[in-house]
């Protein structure tokens, strides 16, 4: 059993946000049924890295946001097949979508037609700038890609090197990130639901997303009137130090935080440091004679040395892990953070998972990504029309 046995999703999503929204429904539970143009589907269907197989083919990237769900191939600018979609909308709990915003509407099969056969339903629009007429600032009608919400939603002004240029984040970062949100805002109208017994309209935005995690810069703002500078927080000092076999990061938010850091490296001394006296100073001189005198001492010891020695003083740190040691990590294992995907075309593959554990309920399916159209013969069948 799973979370969300019987909730049916409808996604017609490209690329990642949706896609990657409609999964986590998958991993809970939900049956979710991919609509795709025929002449080639999802456009990251093709992208590297691509096995291919005589049979067929499986991108790494569209089987890293489509585990566990159905395809199946409309065209929606046929009658037929927007009746056939009308059809399935209206035994859907949950429709998700990233299309261009308007494109639904002009083909007759946006939220009002939808709700107008289903009115439970939950239909989820995700856009980069929004799709409420209500609440319509002047980027909505802007395409929107990962790193162009990245910039514009002020994660690049913070992130890269003093006095360099914006460096994006994880590529991909605020296409996964909205959709964690996306996610949540279903989860909530899903429940919503069960009291009103209507469903509703929800306005997933990416740039409102990624703007939100600003939170802690957009107060100091606020507060202080201050721009942060890119690699450098004046209000909690942070960084990496050199160990002998790479790096471990931490912050010094507080001055207990950096008592203890001093009494870990054995440099009591440092607490008297002139430029060392606030918690804005520490942070203005971190790289400049923090990092030089802490790594007098973590040089010669290894990450898991400097991390447990510091753990045991009260200090939170981490080892800065590289992405193989990331795929090994023990941790994760025990965690049972990877799923054993065994793909007819891209062969036995290691996932990493979406972050759902519990005690009661059971753990995502492991099933592949789907061919495209490979669920059309299961599917539509429910909804060709009858013939007297």
């Amino acid at each position: 059993m799973r979370p969300l046995d019987g909730i049916r999703v409808l996604e017609m999503g490209q690329y990642i946000a949706a896609p990657y929204c409609a999964m986590m429904l998958a991993d809970l539970g939900a049956e979710v049924i991919k609509i795709e143009r025929p002449d080639g589907g999802d456009p990251r269907r093709i992208y590297d890295p691509l096995e291919q197989t005589e049979t067929g083919s499986m991108s790494g990237g569209f089987l890293s946001y489509n585990r566990n769900k159905k395809s199946v191939t409309l065209d929606l600018s046929a009658e037929s097949d927007r009746a056939r979609y009308l059809a399935l909308a209206a035994t859907a709990d949950v429709v998700v979508e990233n299309l261009r915003p308007g494109a639904v509407d002009r083909m007759g099969v946006g939220y009002d037609a939808l709700k107008e056969i289903n009115p439970r339903l939950i239909y989820c629009a995700i856009s980069g700038y929004g799709r409420l007429s209500t609440h319509r600032g002047e980027f909505a009608e802007r395409p929107a890609f990962d790193t162009a919400i990245q910039a514009i939603g002020g994660l690049m002004a913070v992130t890269g090197e003093p006095g360099g240029p914006p460096l994006p984040t994880v590529t991909g970062f605020a296409d996964v990130f909205t959709a964690v949100h996306a996610t949540v805002s279903v989860l909530a109208a899903l429940e919503g639901r069960h009291q009103s017994g209507t469903g509703t309209f929800v306005d997933q935005s990416m740039y409102d997303s990624v703007a939100s995690l600003l939170e802690r810069e957009l107060m100091l703002w606020d507060f202080t009137g201050e721009h942060r500078v890119r690699g450098v927080d004046r209000y909690s000092p942070l960084g990496a130090l050199e160990a002998e076999d790479g790096y471990v990061a931490l912050i010094l938010p507080t001055h207990e935080m950096w008592r203890r850091l001093c009494v870990a490296i054995e440099r009591p001394d440092l607490l008297d440091h002139p430029l060392l006296d606030s918690v804005v100073h520490r942070a203005e001189n971190f790289a400049s004679v923090i990092r030089p005198e802490a790594e007098r001492w973590t040089r010669s010891r290894t990450r898991r040395e400097i991390v447990e020695h510091f753990a045991a003083h009260g200090l939170p740190a981490g080892e800065t892990q590289t992405i193989d040691e990331l795929y090994q990590c023990q941790h994760l294992d025990a965690r049972r953070m990877f799923l054993e995907i065994d793909d007819p075309h891209a062969g036995r593959r290691r996932m990493i998972r979406t972050p759902f554990l519990t005690d009661i309920y059971e753990e995502p399916r492991t099933d592949s990504a789907p061919q495209l159209g490979e669920h059309n013969d299961e599917l539509l069948t429910e909804v060709e029309p009858t013939t007297a």
